[in-house]
């Protein structure tokens, strides 16, 4: 968890947190010593860029804090000292291409953090989320209008090129599928081309808005959990994590977790020959328990940068 060995004291300090989603977005004011501590927090609608990094950033002139740590949905540039550092760059979401982020927060006079709204939850997964076996590294995949993938490896979340963005991974398409998939770049040739939560209400024939009336029986969770299980094939394959945490609207649907699980060992068809996976996958491909694992985790990297700026 937070406060490591050798960490200098963080005592009665504040972190701000922002954490910019799809569909909402939250500011909030934490703990230092403990970010699942959240004092106070507001959640609004995702507009355009200037109503909504306005909003966040004006009730945070009423705050006092010490750090700020902010998680924003991607692709975003993650480099330091690169020219569009705190930038999200080349995403689906039209009003915020090429948008500044950190620029609406450049006011406050405290260290600033930026990552993925994907990245941070698996931080604060690893730090706060009781996972079985106390792992050091973790994925983290969030379903739901898109799909994303965050991945912390020695407790730090990866960042090279840029930041994981095993979403768009390619995926096989399954046998009878005839939908054509949605994503923007990638059509039906990607994750989340072929399981956003769009993808599912399409093959049902029915709005988005309706997926939670839709039984537990429909074939179409069967379809949603193959997609997603190649994204976990992928994700074992190459980062090979010691566990992969699922979170987003989709995965309340509580059927599913199991039929990923299935479709995971399929796929593989016995390769990764490691006993958390042969016999213990339910240990393996876990649901998140905690709904604000996001936000914990914008805290985390608040936190961490608070710690940074006193070493």
């Amino acid at each position: 968890g937070a406060g490591g060995k050798g960490e200098p004291s963080v005592k009665g300090k504040v972190v701000a947190a922002v954490e910019m989603g799809g569909t909402t977005s939250i500011v909030a004011v934490a703990s230092a010593e403990d970010p699942t501590e959240i004092f106070d927090r507001l959640e609004i609608p995702t507009e355009d860029p200037e109503k909504t990094l306005g909003a966040l950033a004006e009730w945070l002139d009423r705050k006092t804090f010490h750090a700020l740590g902010v998680a924003t949905f991607g692709p975003i540039d993650v480099k330091k000292g690169s020219k569009t550092y705190g930038f999200i760059t080349n995403t689906p979401k039209t009003l915020f291409r090429n948008h500044d982020i950190l620029s609406h927060f450049s006011r406050f006079p405290v260290p600033l953090a930026f990552d993925t709204d994907v990245n941070a939850p698996a931080l604060s997964e690893l730090a706060f989320g009781s996972l079985p076996g106390s792992p050091a590294s973790a994925a983290y995949v969030t379903v739901g209008t898109g799909v994303g993938v965050g991945i912390v490896v020695n407790g730090s979340p990866v960042h090279g090129l840029m930041h994981p963005e095993a979403g768009h991974v390619p995926v096989a398409r399954m046998e009878g599928d005839a939908y054509e998939g949605g994503c923007s770049f990638h059509g039906g040739r990607c994750a989340e081309g072929m399981a956003s939560s769009a993808s599912i209400a399409a093959r049902a024939g029915i709005e988005r808005s309706k997926l939670r009336e839709l039984g537990d029986d429909d074939a179409v969770w069967d379809v949603e959990a193959f997609y997603l299980a190649q994204v976990c094939v992928s994700v074992a394959l190459i980062a090979s994590p010691e566990v992969i945490v699922f979170g987003g609207g989709v995965m309340k649907r509580k059927c599913l977790i199991g039929l990923v699980r299935k479709h995971f060992l399929e796929l593989l068809n016995g390769y990764i020959g490691v006993e958390k996976v042969t016999k213990h996958v339910d240990q393996y491909i876990v649901l998140s328990k905690n709904d604000a694992a996001g936000l914990v985790g914008a805290v985390e990297i608040g936190r961490r940068a608070l710690i940074e700026s006193m070493t």
